[in-house]
């Protein structure tokens, strides 16, 4: 009896080894994909064979937590690409106004420059001044709005008369430059429980932007039964336009025919609209672009 029982244990003792032996290559199995994943920076998951549900569990787990990381690695690549386009695309649109006007200036300077050139010159020196003060308007406002430091007051806004009075600021603008404005704001009065302030940002920055971007037509609507105000300018080149990331704050659109860009006005309007709940769209239909603005509360 006494030799089953030591044969028994034997038995036990081979299969413990057995199993801790198999427990032991599986993790070192696992170990080794685990650092070969990590050394070589590729989306490959852990495979194992082993028999063992726990260690089975633990193989799940880590390529759980491996396709989280890989999808942060991914989508923080795209966003350092993103980044570094952006500052590139910023940077040329501070420099071509600033060289432009440098330019300008040089030939201000020149005896050989007639005084009537030299007049025309100085507007138009002028104009690519407001549109480098206009873009570092932007890039600071941006960075105000992406710390989120300016706290919002609340207060009831007539929609129909903050609209009206911000396109009034910009009525010289407009006849200067020749357009046709078209305005289809009801007699019935809107209003909205926001910030004025910020209300008033984003009607100037789409009002800015339809007067630096675009040309011949701009038009606004406000829609009281749906909600939502759109705002409409004619444009030259619509097809230099990727309406799907118009509204990125790191996109910038290059208009080569006339050296001009969109790019952070439009990503500051839709920060503020979404700071006041609500949400913004985009779209470009026969040479128009369109963006539309929905804010919960209006009524």
């Amino acid at each position: 009896m006494e030799w089953i029982i030591i044969i028994l244990l034997i038995v036990m003792l081979f299969i413990c080894i057995f199993r801790l032996t198999r427990i032991k290559k599986d993790i070192q199995s696992l170990n080794k994909s685990l650092n070969f994943i990590h050394e070589n920076n590729t989306n490959q998951q852990l495979t194992t064979t082993t028999f063992y549900k726990d260690i089975c569990t633990l193989s799940n787990t880590m390529n759980e937590i491996l396709e989280k990381y890989t999808q942060t690695r991914i989508s923080s690549e795209k966003s350092n690409r993103k980044f570094q386009q952006a500052i590139t695309n910023i940077s040329h649109d501070l420099r071509t106004p600033l060289t432009s006007a440098i330019g300008y200036v040089q030939m201000i300077q020149s005896d050989k420059t007639a005084e009537s050139k030299k007049v025309e010159y100085l507007k138009i020196i002028e104009y690519r001044l407001k549109i480098l003060s206009n873009l570092t308007s932007n890039l600071l406002e941006y960075s105000r709005l992406i710390e989120g430091s300016a706290p919002m007051e609340i207060e009831k806004i007539n929609v129909n008369n903050l609209l009206r009075d911000t396109i009034s600021m910009f009525y010289d603008q407009f006849i200067e430059q020749g357009y046709d404005v078209r305005l289809n704001i009801p007699d019935k009065v809107l209003y909205f429980m926001g910030d004025v302030v910020l209300f008033e940002r984003i009607f100037m920055n789409l009002i800015q932007n339809a007067l630096i971007y675009g040309i011949q037509i701009f038009e606004v609507s406000l829609d009281s039964e749906a909600g939502t105000l759109e705002f409409r300018n004619k444009i030259a080149d619509p097809q230099d336009l990727d309406v799907e990331q118009m509204l990125d704050r790191f996109y910038t659109a290059d208009t080569s025919r006339n050296n001009k860009s969109i790019g952070l006005g439009l990503a500051i309007v839709k920060e503020l609209v979404t700071k006041m709940g609500g949400r913004t769209s985009a779209c470009i239909k026969d040479d128009f672009i369109s963006i539309k603005i929905e804010i919960t509360g209006l009524k």
